[in-house]
């Protein structure tokens, strides 16, 4: 049995959750190879981070190249086969205009859960979906509607697929301090007290783990996302003005 004594210390509380579910894979991919759901980039990060303090091989594929949600074979196996089926979107894109959220909204709204769930792409007005494979025919068969919008799904190959495009804007801003709190109020313009209550019930997140910690200062790199508005990822400082404010160029996704 593989050696499987890692320090976790460094991890949030929420990381180390995933950790431990991370150390529970390993024990499975010890006798033969594990495939995982899908996993977002900082779950990415913590499996490789562990898998290389142990000594286990891991790959990841997410059905395209620049993939942001990815699943991972672990073990030494020649197993090369991720599972992921591409799923083509069809609807009257002359009178609908969807959005990420819609799509996403009309899978979860089947019980269907996150890391189930791939990314979701588009070209203009095409869209598509990467998904667990053992999903697509139910999502072909029953997904009919994205909140009011008649829809429907058809599995394609991976030839068709998109060159997705990317809904980051970039812009800069001038801020007095990088807290998580002072940045989602400037951002989406609402008052620091609700900022406050958005992080302390849930509802935001940095890098893809709750946060909950109000005064938490943001780092270059962070994605801070917070339900119901979008996200941002701080991208570079350029310097401070006269009054010494943060000039903070960011990444939006979403409002703002």
């Amino acid at each position: 049995m593989t050696n499987f004594d890692v320090n976790l210390n460094h991890y949030s509380d929420a990381e180390k959750i995933f950790a431990k579910q991370v150390l529970d894979w390993f024990f499975q991919a010890d006798e033969k190879s594990f495939l995982t759901v899908f996993l977002n980039p900082q779950e990415q990060k913590i499996l490789l981070e562990l898998a290389k303090q142990i000594g286990f091989s891991v790959r990841f594929g997410g059905g395209y190249q620049r993939a942001e949600n990815k699943r991972a074979l672990i073990g030494d196996h020649k197993e090369n086969d991720f599972q992921i089926s591409l799923l083509q979107l069809n609807y009257a894109s002359h009178y609908v205009h969807l959005h990420h959220s819609t799509v996403l909204g009309s899978l979860l709204h089947h019980g269907i859960s996150y890391d189930r769930i791939g990314d979701v792409i588009h070209e203009n007005d095409n869209w598509q979906l990467l998904i667990d494979s053992s999903l697509a025919d139910f999502v072909v068969e029953n997904v009919k509607r994205a909140a009011s919008k008649k829809i429907t799904f058809e599995k394609i190959p991976f030839e068709k697929i998109l060159n997705p495009q990317s809904d980051e804007k970039e812009k800069e801003i001038v801020i007095s301090s990088q807290r998580i709190d002072l940045l989602i109020s400037q951002i989406y313009n609402f008052s620091r007290a609700h900022a406050k209550d958005l992080i302390e019930t849930g509802q935001v997140m940095v890098n893809w783990f709750e946060k909950d910690n109000t005064s938490y200062l943001a780092k270059l790199g962070d994605v801070v996302s917070t339900h119901g508005y979008g996200r941002i990822r701080l991208i570079t400082t350029r310097g401070t003005t006269n009054r010494n404010k943060i000039r903070l160029k960011i990444g939006i996704v979403g409002k703002g």
